[in-house]
């Protein structure tokens, strides 16, 4: 029997740190789409960050997404995979959604740029708590009754899913 029904979201942060081909395809590609993106929102060119533009247009917040049709190949190629978030087995969990958000950017210095990728999973079943560990299974046609446990981390969000109970029967 099901506790609750439930979503995970985590996030990953991309800067010019990246350890990764992956980070470091997100980082690249989204910068450069910033720099050609940002011309309708640069003020003849007197503004260079991302906050800058935000505060003089708030229309500047398109560029979210924006970026994020940049690297849409590059997320497909993880094969709905979240690559910052494993089960107790090191199986990666599944996302059903991955939202880019532009944390901070500057024209004049890549290494001021930042970007996340807030993965969400598909509706989970939370069979039970043991401690800092969920005892999952996803809510998928093929992939129902697979268990799988996952440690909470601070990183780690679970959204709840209320379901609609009559007031009385």
């Amino acid at each position: 029997m099901a506790l609750a029904y439930i979503n995970l979201r985590t996030k990953q942060y991309f800067n010019f740190m990246c350890r990764t081909e992956f980070e470091r395809r997100i980082f690249h590609d989204t910068y450069c789409e910033f720099q050609k993106r940002s011309k309708p929102f640069n003020l003849n060119q007197r503004l260079n960050t991302f906050s800058q533009m935000i505060e003089v247009n708030e229309s500047a917040s398109r560029l979210h997404q924006r970026l994020q049709y940049s690297v849409m190949n590059t997320i497909d190629a993880l094969e709905n995979k979240i690559p910052v978030l494993q089960d107790m087995e090191n199986t990666s969990i599944l996302f059903a959604l991955a939202e880019l958000h532009i944390i901070t950017s500057d024209l004049l210095n890549k290494a001021g740029h930042v970007v996340s990728l807030t993965y969400t999973s598909p509706r989970l079943v939370l069979h039970e708590l043991v401690g800092d560990l969920l005892v999952l299974s996803y809510d998928i046609k093929g992939l129902f009754n697979e268990i799988f446990i996952v440690k909470m981390t601070d990183d780690l969000v679970v959204n709840y899913e209320r379901q609609q109970e009559p007031a009385y029967s």
